[in-house]
């Protein structure tokens, strides 16, 4: 597969960090969110010092459709249309992913945008959030501050990548084999080209 034009959107802020990263492999866009390492919250790192728990982050997946929606809300949310998002009793938009219900490991999770209630300072509107779902109800959290700006990188970035997901949907198809379970091997009218 050709390398694809798409890059990870990342977005940093005191508390967490926020990674927007497609996956043409498996025709799937990637949110996850890392918490700062406890201490280095508002804090900048010494050289080769890390800020954030990567490997505490938690991440949900979107196909196409999971991924206009996503564009969606973020771009109303962005023009300060949360009437076209929110539901009838006024909450934001929030998607539940469970990784298992298409083959892969993880814990379920839900995604969600949240208001920010009377903010200190106007220019953070809303937060990103992903709770990990547990039979406890103490699953971990991890949110991120929104500016508007930062809406629209999201909006732009799902949207593109959902659309990019139609064209990796089709080269995935393109490699199996007609039942389905692997590459194709000697596909009629593709011939290898030649090296000189």
């Amino acid at each position: 597969m050709e390398k694809t034009f798409l890059q990870a959107l990342n977005l940093y802020r005191g508390k967490s960090a926020l990674q927007i990263s497609p996956s043409p492999e498996l025709a799937l866009v990637f949110v996850s969110l890392a918490p700062a390492i406890p201490g280095m919250e508002n804090k900048m790192p010494d050289k080769n010092g890390k800020k954030y728990h990567w490997e505490k982050k938690l991440t949900a997946s979107f196909n196409f459709d999971g991924a206009l929606e996503v564009a969606a809300a973020a771009a109303a949310l962005a023009q300060g249309r949360e009437d076209l998002v929110s539901g009838s009793d006024g909450t934001l938009p929030s998607w539940y992913r469970d990784p298992t219900k298409t083959g892969r490991d993880g814990s379920a999770k839900t995604i969600g945008f949240y208001p920010k209630d009377q903010p200190k300072t106007p220019k953070i509107r809303y937060f990103l959030g992903i709770t990990e779902n547990s039979k406890d109800k103490q699953g971990n959290k991890v949110g991120i501050s929104l500016e508007y700006p930062d809406l629209f990188k999201i909006a732009r970035v799902m949207e593109e990548a959902a659309l990019a997901i139609l064209g990796w949907r089709k080269e995935i198809e393109e490699r199996k084999e007609p039942n389905g379970r692997g590459p194709a091997k000697n596909q009629p009218g593709k011939q290898k080209a030649k090296a000189f």
